[in-house]
């Protein structure tokens, strides 16, 4: 990993005459494996190597042998992708026992798999969602939640990131209201921009308490945290208890595809086959679905469990670092560690991040709040204690190289005397 040249870098970045576009605003192609160590092309061919913090591979498995010896297995049976929509001979077997597979892991009596997690959502909600119904959503959910709630006309309330105590106020004051409708809570487990870790068992009890129906995105956490891989739910005792559980496999199963897991037949039944659902989309690659099963059970082994002990240490030891350094890191441990920027400065930081050796993700508007850029480094079971703690000085170094450049506030006017 390079050392910064700094204040001569700096300078450079800090002056808009002389700076280059910075890389993160660029799309970024990965070469080959992109491991906790890998290298990078911009689409004009420009090629930068270095630790890897960008990539959404939380325990490692997308180049495991077990998952590469499962594609090419899959490959000898089956089409590359579903031979058609979910109705109409979409449905292959390893979908099929994929389907089995996720409703035991989260214990929901039923579930389907998508191509992906946002098609998971959006079907999920379209199904579930009328006119006159009202879904309170969380300001961390994904953006699907959001447009879907308004596409069914349904009415929609959004609430701060993980604020039990706004849910319920509007929980209150709906079921005070006279309504044709039915309420819906949609939370995500793990916020993708903030790691805030909701209160699912707090949620769980005031859904059942307003008979309104919990729905659960569980795209970062499930497979990565807890010691069974059940994530927050696993965590705070609520395997079981959610209304609906979606999520997406591509963060940590080693394979693009979503889910839905639910208790109602009926859903199950709208899902397969109206329009809404699975009718006009295709189904779950039989490819993708046996790599996922492959996860699966390594998700459910010994080495499972300890790639996520590696992965949770890892975030711990990041966050005491940069809490040590005085740094603005946000939200919970979980596999995602965001760390808040000035927001004049966020895309020059980012950049001598990156030309030093580090791949970063940067978050700024739309994504997030405009006064709010951050950076959100993506941990992976494979990163060791030396990346960490070599992250951790890099993010250092280049937080006081700005932090000295800092303008002063200029005086305050002396006091006339009287």
């Amino acid at each position: 990993m390079h050392r910064l040249a700094a204040p001569s870098s700096a300078s450079i970045l800090l002056d808009p005459s002389l700076s280059v576009q910075p890389p993160a605003v660029e799309p970024r192609i990965a070469h080959g494996v992109a491991a906790a160590h890998c290298a990078v092309f911009d689409p004009k061919g420009h090629a930068a190597a270095g630790m890897n913090f960008a990539a959404q591979d939380y325990l490692s498995l997308a180049g495991h042998p077990a998952l590469r010896a499962a594609a090419a297995t899959a490959l000898s049976h089956h089409r590359l992708g579903a031979p058609g929509t979910a109705p109409q001979l979409g449905l292959t077997v390893p979908a099929l026992t994929l389907e089995d597979r996720v409703a035991r892991f989260v214990q929901q009596p039923e579930a389907v798999v998508f191509p992906s997690g946002a098609e998971a959502i959006r079907a999920t909600l379209r199904c579930t969602l009328r006119e006159g119904d009202h879904l309170i959503v969380d300001a961390g959910a994904h953006p699907a939640m959001f447009d879907t709630g308004i596409a069914t006309r349904a009415t929609v309330h959004r609430t701060p990131p993980g604020s039990v105590d706004a849910v319920e106020r509007r929980l209150r004051r709906l079921s005070g209201q006279p309504r044709q409708g039915r309420l819906f809570v949609a939370v995500p487990a793990v916020s993708a921009h903030a790691s805030v870790i909701a209160d699912l068992r707090g949620l769980a009890d005031l859904c059942r308490d307003y008979d309104a129906t919990l729905i659960v995105d569980v795209t970062h956490d499930l497979g990565s945290m807890a010691q069974g891989g059940g994530g927050v739910m696993e965590i705070q005792g609520c395997l079981g208890r959610v209304g609906i559980v979606v999520g997406s496999f591509a963060k940590c199963f080693g394979a693009a595809g979503g889910f839905a897991a639910f208790a109602d037949p009926e859903l199950k039944q709208a899902l397969r086959l109206t329009q809404h659902g699975q009718r006009q989309t295709a189904a779950l690659s039989p490819v993708n679905a046996t790599v996922i099963l492959a996860a699966f059970d390594l998700i459910d082994s010994v080495q499972g469990r300890i790639r996520r002990r590696r992965l949770h240490s890892s975030a711990l030891r990041l966050r005491n670092h940069l809490m040590a350094d005085g740094i603005r890191v946000m939200g919970q441990p979980s596999p995602l560690v965001p760390i808040r920027l000035p927001m004049m400065t966020a895309r020059p930081r980012t950049a001598l991040m990156e030309s030093a050796g580090a791949l970063v993700t940067l978050l700024m508007a739309p994504a997030v709040a405009l006064h709010a850029p951050r950076w959100r480094v993506q941990l992976m079971a494979d990163h060791s204690a030396a990346d960490i703690d070599d992250l951790a000085d890099l993010i250092r170094d280049v937080t006081r190289v700005f932090d000295r450049h800092r303008p002063l506030a200029p005086s305050p006017a002396p006091l006339a005397q009287a």
